[in-house]
């Protein structure tokens, strides 16, 4: 880190995986946030990135990162099936 303090891109981009692993998803998230999901996902295949394995990679994080109880009803081994919402229209990336 320098004097200025200045994050690089890799450090923001892993502040981003950290909030969303960590979101609570029982607060409705809104259009706009589930387009910035939706462009991260697709610029990740544009650059020849599986979306599964993101998405894995984003399930792993999330059960490193959030206490059991609070994942509770989520597999917590492995990569379980995502993470759903109530609203069936809303469905999570991971």
């Amino acid at each position: 880190m320098d004097r200025r303090r200045a994050p690089t891109v890799a450090e923001v981009g892993m502040a981003l995986a950290t909030a969303l692993a960590t979101t609570n998803w029982s607060d409705t998230l809104t259009g706009a946030d589930y387009d910035l999901l939706r462009r991260a996902l697709d610029d990740l295949q544009a650059r020849g990135f599986s979306i599964d394995e993101a998405r894995r990679t984003l399930r792993r994080l999330r059960i490193k990162l959030v206490d059991p109880g609070d994942r509770q009803g989520e597999e917590s081994r492995g990569c379980g099936p995502p993470v759903w919402q109530d609203d069936d229209e809303r469905k999570l990336p991971f």
